[in-house]
């Protein structure tokens, strides 16, 4: 740890709206593939020149059917074709909604209406909640398949030679609405977060500037969230690189063989189940001690200077491409454990930390600045403090223009000198950089009135092997773990009890486990995947 230097930013053009941003890409990259997607059971790739013009086509053909300076909604697996809607959308200065593709058709319809969208493009995958959705008849909603692009960019193109400018005038400014993007937390309804091209662009730019990439990535995090709309999409275009798209998290390991990227933007769960299949792959062929035995030899070499990951797990890293080297991750807590897992075999996880409010990303480890434990340094387009309470406050060109329609969460989320409150407790460390240590909402406050951040005795409950699933919360007193136990393990209920125990014994008093409550099915989760703590079960 002590060895850890920071070093200057890497070096990047900043673009003040996503219209600068295509013509920046245009005139840098032209003819350079952009995406590959495999459509039926063809591979297709686009390249820069040909997403712009497909971009400039569509929006002129927006324009013409009357949306203008209106909210448009997208809905649907990730894909070139949503990236192409979000595109055009949003360099002609109306405003996208990303939909979460896990949502039913009432949700749906909450979002439409409270963020006043005119159209919504959908993926034909949804047409059975599109029809849902028709049967609701939404004044003023309009309905288009992704299967109609090809048709409204030849009509677009038709426009544009016949002298129709007006999508092409309409340039956006850096303060304009880009898009609103509603938070999938776990308490509460969604609300609108309004995003501008300012706020957009200039996380785009600074997480680009904290790391680096240098090949091929991989597209996995859904679109309809910031960090891999920001991330994932907007960044690993800033470099010119190739980006496959990924349609399904089922396909995950073959199209990591075809794309065969150097880099990917992750959660942790997906980085667990690349690492998981490592070892099924290693079992399946009769492999695994032996590569037990290699990482243990390649950890002694890299004590004394020699490094032959490369050689020593060329066979492993086959089965993702050959090239995958760099995982960013975000969006949940990850362990220090995988971190060095996937360390000794060649492959670097940096792990960060977003907030939908804040475009999301608002700190992020380096490529050769890795703290581990932490979420990295913040990003140079944002300040971050941490409050007398420990809560973590930030203030940049990042940060939000406010919730739509939702003039009284505004008031509760900013302090009154401008500064955005997380909600999440943190602490910064010697070397700058950040550590999340829990949620102010989920404080368990004791009697004698100290507060314990129910996330920290929940990462120690987490590595019992057999803990599936769990939350902490206080009741008369006492520190509640309510956990759902892996079904497969014979005597998980038998060996609880000891488990818990054997816990409290390494902590201090204050914060050991008083009441054990065992669950027999999941906890209800969000279309994130993350618990809902307010679920109304066995908490009160």
């Amino acid at each position: 740890m002590g060895k850890l230097k920071n070093y200057e930013p890497y070096k990047h053009t900043e673009m003040s709206n996503i219209r600068e941003f295509v013509d920046f890409l245009d005139e840098k990259y032209s003819s350079k593939s952009a995406f590959m997607f495999q459509e039926k059971k063809e591979y297709k790739t686009v390249s820069y020149t040909q997403f712009k013009e497909d971009i400039v086509a569509l929006g002129t053909y927006l324009f013409s059917k009357g949306f203008k300076n209106c909210q448009i909604a997208v809905f649907g697996e990730n894909s070139y074709e949503w990236i192409l809607t979000h595109f055009a959308v949003t360099t002609g200065k109306n405003v996208i909604v990303p939909i979460d593709k896990e949502l039913e058709a009432d949700d749906i319809e909450y979002l439409l209406t409270d963020s006043e969208s005119k159209a919504i493009f959908y993926s034909k995958t949804y047409f059975d909640i599109i029809d849902d959705l028709k049967a609701k008849e939404l004044p003023g909603v309009e309905y288009f398949s992704f299967k109609k692009l090809p048709k409204m960019i030849e009509e677009g193109k038709k426009l544009l030679s016949e002298g129709y400018t007006e999508y092409m005038d309409s340039i956006p400014s850096r303060d304009d609405l880009a898009s609103i993007v509603y938070t999938s937390g776990t308490t509460g309804k969604s609300k609108g977060v309004m995003l501008s091209h300012g706020n957009i662009m200039s996380d785009m730019y600074a997480a680009a500037c904290n790391v680096t990439i240098y090949g091929s990535s991989i597209l996995l995090l859904p679109l309809h969230h910031a960090f891999g709309l920001t991330a994932g999409l907007f960044a690993v275009m800033s470099y010119g690189e190739m980006l496959y798209i990924n349609k399904s998290l089922k396909k995950v390991i073959d199209d990591l063989k075809v794309s065969k990227p150097q880099n990917t933007f992750a959660v942790p769960l997906i980085a667990e189940s690349i690492y998981k299949n490592i070892w099924l792959n290693a079992r399946k062929q009769g492999k695994d001690e032996l590569l037990k035995k290699m990482i243990k030899i390649s950890n002694i070499l890299r004590k004394v200077g020699i490094d032959l990951r490369k050689v020593f797990f060329k066979s492993v890293i086959e089965a993702f491409g050959g090239n995958l080297d760099l995982m960013i991750c975000g969006g949940a807590p990850i362990k220090v454990e995988l971190i060095k897992d996937f360390d000794s075999l060649g492959i670097t996880i940096l792990n960060g930390y977003g907030i939908t409010e804040c475009s999301p990303v608002v700190a992020v480890n380096r490529n050769k600045f890795n703290v581990l434990g932490s979420v990295g340094l913040p990003l140079c387009c944002n300040e971050v403090k941490i409050s007398d309470e420990g809560e973590v406050l930030v203030k940049g060109s990042n940060v939000m223009q406010g919730y739509y329609h939702n003039e009284a969460a505004n008031k509760e989320v900013f302090t009154e000198d401008g500064w955005f409150r997380t909600g999440d407790i943190g602490k910064i460390d010697e070397y700058g950089a950040l550590h999340i240590t829990g949620r102010i909402k989920n404080l368990i406050i004791l009697a004698n009135g100290e507060n314990i951040a129910a996330e920290s005795i929940e990462n120690l409950v987490y590595d019992i092997p057999y803990v599936k699933e769990v939350i902490c919360y206080g009741e008369d007193d006492l520190i509640v773990a309510e956990m759902f136990l892996d079904e497969e393990v014979a005597d998980a209920k038998d060996r609880i009890n000891a488990d818990i125990q054997e816990l409290n014994n390494k902590l201090p008093q204050i914060k050991n486990i008083g009441k054990i409550v065992l669950r027999e099915t999941e906890f209800p989760k969000t279309t994130t995947k993350k618990i809902k703590r307010n679920y109304g079960g066995t908490k009160k």
